[in-house]
């Protein structure tokens, strides 16, 4: 039965046998892939371009131009580096396969073809075609999201770097004013800390990506570890004189990583206290369903904008700093590294907001084995 659900890929048939070109896309539409039929070696050349497939079944012997002439062309054109090429051939001689493989064809298959054996490779060249592109996107994300933290650090350095040099200068004059230096050494610690707590946020993450050890399942008592959480921010709490609903039950039980959930749930909350304005309050509710927890932590601040929220996740994207409403300072990675963290325990972040209307954080943790 064909599964509709699945996104399809798109195949490009080239060959001139009807009855070989009738019965690949019977077998291709079953499999809910879309396939795209040419008769010769000039139409694909033509058409390759235009289709971009994401494979291209081809047969070897066709008149015209030759199955193994249209895979050089393709290897020329670069088209074999991206896309993969899979030879249909009734010639098993090791020869002619070889020939195959040096003009840029990842596979063959010997006519007439077992059905399950063509959809098998097909699948395994698409998924390999699939892993390829992510891997590349990945290092791609990672290495502008580099570039952007370089930067970053760089004009933190700079303003360090900028009001040593004032206060190295107000130090060597005749009349020192103590009042200046004071100001300019309260500025360098404020930038230097701020420095080192985006460093110390940058290793987290990294630590947090590269951490392969298996999870460890725990029983969360999920009331408990929040009411622990509100405690370490009792201080911010009390200077915003801000009122904390909690709307959950004290069965509410979770199998999962103690420490990942508690963190995520400790930096969500952190950025409801940061962005809320005093006097605000902020709503703490969860429920489990089908061995789901769903946490939804929602406050009445300052709000998102609609393109930093649309972006708030990416790497490589600026991540904004946004001033809390007590002129907290924060390093913008805390979400992504929450999310970072989420992903390690099979769960999830969405949130929820707009300029001036608050935000709504929603976290999902499934109960882990």
């Amino acid at each position: 039965m064909r599964d509709i659900a699945r996104k399809p890929y798109k195949i490009m048939i080239v060959d001139d046998d009807p009855i070989v070109v009738k019965t690949l896309e019977r077998l291709l539409f079953k499999q809910n892939y879309l396939f795209f039929s040419v008769q010769s070696g000039e139409e694909a050349l033509k058409a390759i371009t235009e289709i971009e497939p994401d494979m291209v079944l081809l047969d070897v012997l066709m008149q015209g131009i030759s199955g193994l002439e249209v895979c050089t062309r393709f290897k020329q054109m670069g088209i074999t580096e991206k896309i993969p090429v899979m030879f249909l051939t009734a010639n098993n001689q090791s020869e002619e396969i070889i020939k195959g493989f040096q003009c840029g064809a990842v596979d063959y298959i010997i006519k007439p073809f077992n059905t399950e054996e063509l959809l098998a490779r097909v699948q395994t060249h698409l998924e390999l075609k699939t892993a390829r592109e992510n891997l590349k996107q990945m290092n791609l994300i990672k290495t502008r999201f580099y570039s952007i933290i370089t930067h970053d650090i760089k004009d933190a350095l700079t303003g360090v770097k900028g009001v040593a040099e004032f206060l190295d200068q107000e130090l060597t004059q005749k009349n020192i004013n103590t009042d200046e230096i004071k100001k300019l050494s309260n500025l360098l610690l404020s930038d230097s800390s701020n420095l080192f707590h985006f460093v110390k946020s940058l290793i987290k993450w990294d630590q947090v990506e590269r951490d392969t050890r298996p999870v460890k399942a725990e029983q969360l008592v999920l009331k408990e570890m929040i009411e622990q959480v509100i405690e370490k921010f009792e201080k911010q709490i009390s200077e915003k004189q801000l009122r904390i609903n909690i709307n959950l039950t004290s069965t509410l039980i979770l199998n999962s990583d103690n420490k990942f959930a508690e963190a995520i749930i400790s930096e969500v909350l952190q950025n409801a206290i940061k962005y809320s304005n005093a006097g605000g309050e902020i709503q703490i509710i969860a429920e489990k369903n089908n061995n789901e927890l769903t946490v939804e932590i929602t406050d009445q601040g300052v709000g998102i904008d609609k393109d930093v929220l649309e972006n708030i996740f990416r790497l490589d994207t600026p991540h904004p700093k946004t001033i809390g409403t007590f002129n907290e300072k924060g390093t913008g990675l805390g979400l992504i590294i929450c999310l970072a963290m989420a992903k390690k325990i099979k769960g999830g972040i969405h949130i929820e907001s707009s300029r001036h209307h608050g935000a709504k954080v929603i976290i999902t943790l499934p109960d882990l084995e």
